[in-house]
């Protein structure tokens, strides 16, 4: 990834800056709301992807390395909501197809368990519940340092 923004370094315009924006590595809260009130929250354990660590590594080598200079940075949430578990699983099985990291037996058996849980508080509910997950983000403007 180095390499990447060693070469996004190259190429950008001496006024132009970089803008990162990715997840934190602290995982997600999977929660079933209702009408904005919270139903069921649950941090889920499983570790970050790689990915996300990769990006964290990569972006203090090359402030490390003088290759870009911090201009300004916050943190936000990002929730994804969906009317179904179903759906929601089905996104992140899309969104996660790529991803390398075999589960082991407990983490999925966790994970089994965890959305059952939220199915079931939905069901319960009736009309109006969704299931959301959500991420804290992290947002960095970046300029080259020449």
């Amino acid at each position: 990834m180095v390499h990447a923004l060693e070469e996004i370094r190259r190429l950008l315009k001496p006024s132009g800056v970089l803008i990162d924006i990715h997840p934190i590595p602290e995982g997600y809260i999977i929660m079933a709301v209702q009408r904005g009130r919270i139903l069921f929250a649950e941090r889920k354990l499983e570790h970050c992807s790689e990915d996300v660590l990769c990006a964290e590594e990569a972006l203090a080598e090359s402030i490390e390395r003088n290759l870009f200079a911090v201009d300004r940075h916050a943190e936000f949430d990002f929730l994804t909501y969906a009317p179904s578990v179903r759906e929601l699983r089905a996104y992140w099985d899309e969104l996660n197809a790529y991803e390398g990291d075999p589960k082991d037996e407990a983490t999925i058996a966790r994970v089994e368990k965890l959305y059952a849980q939220v199915e079931q508080i939905m069901q319960e509910t009736g009309a109006g519940a969704e299931v959301a997950i959500h991420e804290r983000a992290r947002i960095t403007r970046l300029r080259p340092v020449r």
